[in-house]
């Protein structure tokens, strides 16, 4: 059977981590299926974060560059000479409309991995997106609620949970070295990752630590990501400014979170968060945002696991850093909880046979 898997780049991202992974453990484990690779915005391998994959000589098209018209029949001119069996759609959902041609003149079965995020697709041009799904057998997203805010079908919608490798758990950097690296002479660590953008509540992050600070300074926040953090750092209490900081990209955030006391997630859109995954892969405690965009309350069971909080509330979040922090066996008992969740309810093996029940539904051989 071959797939062809269409991305915008695999420059980095959960998405596209997902979508490497899935490649990699199918090729490994399963035989009789061949994929190929079209990056509808690489140019070259230096549009590929995760090089591991080349490892596997799947053959990869470079469509960057192109316009939109050349890129719809060079993607149907690809799939009719490949002879593919399956597409498989991970770019945005909104460029779905480059696949009509092979929807109504090579009528290949079609599914979509372009749904991640509980938040409808395209903002406010969500009427131009929802018209796509007319292309594809089915749409898949890593989070029910996803599936509900994007209005998908229920004959169509789909729910695979993304799968935590546990090669992510490898610990890179010692704790005593993530303490030097970041100079921290403070007892406590609560950090979190997400890009310095508005669909991380890094304001409610930074009003919650400078709250908790003032109660005890005897902590470091960590925020991590990529992106300008001018504008939520200018929102820092004069004199927590030594114990707030945003430390920019980090390549080894598994370490980060494991010098850790607290992992925290402030955020406004999200469907199943990687980065909760990985600080409950790890045994921490999680302090971090529900609400109608974000699919937080299908991986951390509240009270149990981890705190959540409402939208904007940084009162209640400081409140549950702080129960946390002044309780040691309650962090050990909700990390211990966390991490049996993650190899119980969302290990790579199950996601991989998720995403093999589905591609089997159109493999002719299997018929």
């Amino acid at each position: 059977m071959k797939i062809v898997m269409i991305t915008d780049h695999l420059r980095g991202g959960g998405k596209e981590r997902r979508m490497v992974e899935l490649m990699k453990a199918i090729s490994d484990t399963y035989t009789g299926y061949k994929f190929l690779i079209i990056m509808m915005y690489g140019k070259d391998e230096s549009d590929i974060a995760y090089k591991y994959i080349l490892d596997y000589h799947i053959p990869i098209i470079y469509l960057g560059g192109q316009n939109r018209t050349t890129q719809m029949k060079n993607l149907y001119s690809i799939c009719k000479s490949e002879k593919v069996d399956l597409v498989h759609f991970w770019a945005p959902i909104i460029y779905g409309y480059c696949l009509t041609p092979i929807r109504l003149f090579l009528h290949i079965p079609m599914i979509s991995s372009s749904i991640t995020s509980a938040r409808k697709q395209g903002g406010n041009k969500f009427w131009m997106c929802k018209p796509t799904y007319h292309l594809f057998d089915k749409i898949l997203s890593n989070s029910y609620q996803a599936l509900k805010i994007n209005e998908v079908p229920k004959r169509k919608a789909i729910c695979i949970y993304n799968g935590y490798n546990p090669e992510r758990s490898f610990i890179k950097t010692q704790a005593e070295e993530i303490r030097k690296r970041y100079n921290i002479k403070t007892t406590h660590i609560v950090s979190m990752a997400g890009e310095y953008s508005y669909r991380k509540d890094y304001p409610l992050f930074v009003k919650a630590a400078n709250r908790v600070l003032e109660q005890n300074s005897d902590v470091t926040f960590l925020a991590m990501g990529s992106g300008d953090s001018i504008p939520y750092e200018e929102l820092i209490a004069p004199n927590c400014k030594d114990r707030i900081r945003f430390v920019g990209r980090v390549t080894d955030v598994e370490s980060v979170y494991n010098a850790s006391d607290v992992v925290a997630l402030a955020t406004t859109v999200e469907g199943v968060s990687n980065a909760i995954m990985e600080g409950m892969a790890l045994g921490k405690p999680i302090v971090s945002t529900k609400g109608p965009f974000v699919g937080t309350l299908e991986v951390v069971e509240d009270g149990i696991s981890g705190f959540l909080t409402e939208y904007h509330d940084d009162k209640v979040f400081a409140e549950y850093i702080l129960r946390l922090l002044s309780d040691s066996e309650l962090r050990q008992q909700m990390g211990e909880r966390g991490k049996r969740i993650v190899e119980e309810k969302f290990s790579i093996e199950q996601m991989i046979g998720e995403f093999v029940k589905v591609y089997d539904m159109y493999n002719s051989k299997n018929s």
